[in-house]
């Protein structure tokens, strides 16, 4: 492993030791990390397998419901139910944060959505048709909301591992490699140090 190009004194040894320490943490925050963000992603992926057949059903629900209104009443007659239909709603943006990470949660007066009257006086299925369709913007929302968090969550989630890597691979083993170096060089100086004295020593008492 390449060491650090730093010189072979006390100061630097005791830095390399604080940082090589620092790093250890680090890494251990990063795995606590990624731990959190891998458990949120497995949560919210069992979600949208819940909600994505929700919404197969209900679309299936509603086409369903759309032909037989349309073979009752005509397809002029659906043109008109569909420009009745209400104006997609104002969306409201809110945020919520899982180990930093910024979730989007869609708050939307879609869920308030009401029809005031029957479209087609006595005519059931066209209304139903409409509710349904409403009921299926409303889980498409939900899908949206859902499918954003875990591609972010997935996103931060290999940042997180790459950086861990990254210190498990490379940082820390250059911390240990140089650490070694300057503790081998630094006794061997001292040694010859040590010999050094103890030779002028024993010149001056000859």
């Amino acid at each position: 492993m390449e060491r650090l190009a730093v010189s072979p004194t006390r100061s630097n040894l005791m830095q390399l030791r604080d940082e090589l320490e620092f790093a250890y943490q680090g890494k251990e925050l990063l795995s606590q990390k990624r731990e959190v963000l891998v458990m949120e992603l497995m949560r919210l992926r069992e979600d949208s397998e819940r909600v994505r057949s929700e919404l197969d059903e209900l679309l299936a629900r509603a086409y369903d419901s759309f032909s037989v209104s349309a073979m009752r009443e005509g397809f002029a007659a659906m043109e008109r139910l569909a420009l009745s239909v209400p104006d997609v709603p104002h969306l409201d943006f809110r945020e919520r944060h899982v180990m930093g990470v910024v979730l989007p949660t869609v708050e939307s007066e879609t869920l308030q959505w009401q029809l005031s009257h029957s479209v087609m006086p006595g005519s059931s299925a066209s209304d139903q048709t409409i509710a349904l369709f409403i009921e299926v913007s409303r889980k498409l929302l939900a899908v949206a909301e859902i499918e954003t968090a875990i591609y972010r969550l997935a996103m931060e989630t290999r940042k997180t591992l790459r950086r861990e890597r990254a210190l498990e691979n490379l940082f820390i083993p250059q911390f240990q490699s140089t650490i070694r170096f300057l503790e081998e060089t630094l006794e061997e100086k001292e040694r010859e140090e040590l010999y050094q004295k103890k030779h002028i020593k024993e010149k001056l008492q000859s």
